[in-house]
C-alpha cells in the first residue's frame, strides 16, 4: 500500500501531494475464505497504518481511507494484488450531507442490527434531521479529508473521535480532540450509545438511532 501511494502520488498544489484512499487487496479463494473471519479488523489496521505513512511523507487525502479484500481466481495461495483508486468520502456542509458518487460498491444499508445511524444538526440549522447510516465497523469523525463524515465545524479536531461497532454495541470514543466530545452536554472519552444519545463536536450535534 505504501508503494502504491508512493507511485500514484500526484502533486496538486505547493505542499499539497494527494494520494489513493481506496484499496482493494485481491487473494487467492483459498487465502480469501482463510481471512474473511479477520476481515474487518485488518482493514482498520491496514487504515490506519496507511494514514500514519501518509502523515510522514506529508501526503494527503481526499477522503477516508478504506481497504477491502476481493477473491480473484487467477491468483495462487500465497499471492495477492492490491488495486488503488481516489474516492470522496461524506461531508457535513452548509446544512446538508453531501455524498459524493463514487465507484465503490453500494454501502451495505442494515450492515447492523437495529440500523444505527447519526441524525446530524449544526448551529446554523438546528432542526436539520438529515441521516448518516452507520455501515462501517469503525467510523471516523472529523475535519480531516480523510474521515467517513467530515464535519466542517473550526471546533472539530482533524480526527476527532471514532463510532466503533463492537458486537451489539457502538461504542464512541474520543481521539484526543482539541475541544473534547460531549454526550448529553457531559465531557467523555469513551462510552456506549443508546438511542437517543446527543454527542456534540464542536458546533455539530449528532443524534445517535438505532431501531
Amino acid at each position: 500500500m505504501q508503494r502504491e501511494m508512493d507511485e500514484r502520488a500526484a502533486i496538486v498544489a505547493q505542499g499539497r501531494t494527494l494520494v489513493p484512499n481506496d484499496f482493494v487487496v485481491e487473494l487467492s479463494t483459498t487465502d480469501a475464505e482463510r481471512l474473511e473471519v479477520y476481515a474487518d479488523s485488518i482493514s482498520h489496521e491496514l487504515a490506519n497504518l496507511a494514514r500514519e505513512y501518509a502523515k510522514e511523507q506529508g501526503y494527503s487525502f481526499v477522503g477516508p481511507v478504506r481497504v477491502r479484500f476481493e477473491t480473484a481466481t487467477d491468483l495462487a495461495v500465497g499471492l495477492f494484488r492490491i488495486r488503488s483508486g481516489v474516492i470522496r468520502g461524506a461531508t457535513v456542509e452548509q446544512d446538508e450531507i453531501r455524498q459524493p458518487k463514487s465507484d465503490l460498491p453500494a454501502s451495505r444499508p442494515g450492515a447492523f442490527g437495529g440500523r444505527p445511524r447519526l441524525l446530524v444538526s449544526t448551529q446554523d440549522d438546528p432542526q436539520g434531521d438529515r441521516s448518516y447510516e452507520l455501515t462501517t465497523p469503525v467510523t471516523l469523525l472529523g475535519r480531516g479529508t480523510d474521515c467517513d463524515l467530515r464535519l466542517v465545524d473550526p471546533g472539530v479536531s482533524r480526527h476527532h473521535a471514532e463510532l466503533r461497532v463492537e458486537g451489539p454495541q457502538v461504542v464512541l470514543v474520543d481521539l484526543g480532540s482539541t475541544n473534547g466530545t460531549f454526550v448529553n452536554g457531559q465531557p467523555v472519552r469513551r462510552i456506549e450509545l443508546q438511542n437517543g444519545t446527543r454527542v456534540t463536536l464542536g458546533r455539530t450535534t449528532l443524534v445517535f438511532r438505532r431501531d
